[in-house]
């Protein structure tokens, strides 16, 4: 490990510890809950148990072979709680705020001394946790917060979100840069060539990159004056007071996979051609001028 920085590097290892003890409380008193919960399980979890399922999940902070870094192991569900579960859960997302801040130190310091060798995001924290056996620690897993309610909800509504997408605007010139880049001898990239060089250079252009669904939880709290909502995203099963014997709030189910595809129905007025015209830059044409 580089000893440019044992402070930070101390102050990393301690927050992991904190991290890890404050999972392990949360486990404890959520094994030993007597309060409602709901969790959506495959066929191959039934035996494991809604309970148990849970737990692996929120104290799961590790790769599994094979796991896109990228990506985290997600589930919605519903968590009742009484006062020690939900100042568990309070302690455990702010042990991960710590952690989180402690790493992006750690990184931000070393990115901008180490050598190039290290030089990429994350390779000192690495690097530090190799040498501490913590080399298969999947940080998006540890950074993400618990999500958590302080008033128990009337009703809870679940829906994927499989539509969303980020728009980049670019010029036919950014594009030109963008596509010499690539392979030229590849015919597919000379046939965008062709395609791309009869435009004029500030011909407003649409990258479009497709984002991962991500499940939404719509939550509502039913007042005197009508109705209080919530809209926020539920990658963990939502934690929220539940007294002693009473039921869940109502609750949808949906199905544990996101639906394939936009489910939103494409705008008549939608400005941007589907087809693209750069395949390979997921680049696409405005159907009309802006």
């Amino acid at each position: 490990m580089p000893d440019s920085h044992p402070a930070l590097a101390t102050e990393l290892l301690e927050s992991f510890d904190a991290l890890s003890r404050a999972l392990t409380r949360f486990s404890t008193l959520m094994q030993d809950s007597d309060r409602a919960l709901w969790l959506p399980l495959h066929d191959s979890e039934l035996e494991v148990g809604e309970k148990a399922m849970a737990i692996s999940l929120i104290a799961d902070i590790w790769y599994r072979d094979g796991q896109d870094g990228r990506r985290t192991r997600s589930r919605h569900g519903l968590i009742g709680a009484g006062p020690e579960l939900l100042d568990a859960t309070r302690a455990l997302n702010a042990c991960k705020a710590d952690f989180q801040q402690a790493a992006t130190s750690l990184n931000a310091d070393h990115l901008r001394e180490l050598p190039l060798r290290l030089a990429h995001r994350a390779g000192a924290l690495a690097e530090i946790l190799n040498l501490h056996g913590l080399g298969r620690i999947h940080l998006k897993q540890c950074y993400r917060q618990v999500p958590l309610l302080d008033r128990t909800p009337t009703r809870v509504g679940f829906n994927w979100y499989s539509s969303g997408r980020s728009i980049r605007r670019l010029s036919a010139a950014d594009a030109m840069k963008m596509l010499l880049k690539l392979d030229q001898s590849q015919p597919h990239v000379q046939l965008q060539l062709e395609r791309l060089s009869p435009l004029p250079q500030h011909t407003p252009l649409a990258q479009l990159q497709t984002q991962v669904p991500v499940m939404r939880a719509n939550i509502g709290w039913k007042t005197d004056a009508g109705w209080e909502r919530q809209a926020r995203n539920c990658p963990l099963p939502l934690v929220f007071p539940l007294d002693a014997g009473k039921p869940l709030p109502e609750h949808n189910r949906p199905d544990l996979m996101p639906p394939i595809g936009r489910q939103r129905a494409e705008r008549s007025d939608a400005r941007i051609d589907p087809d693209p015209f750069l395949p390979s830059l997921r680049i696409h044409k405005y159907l009309r001028s802006l």
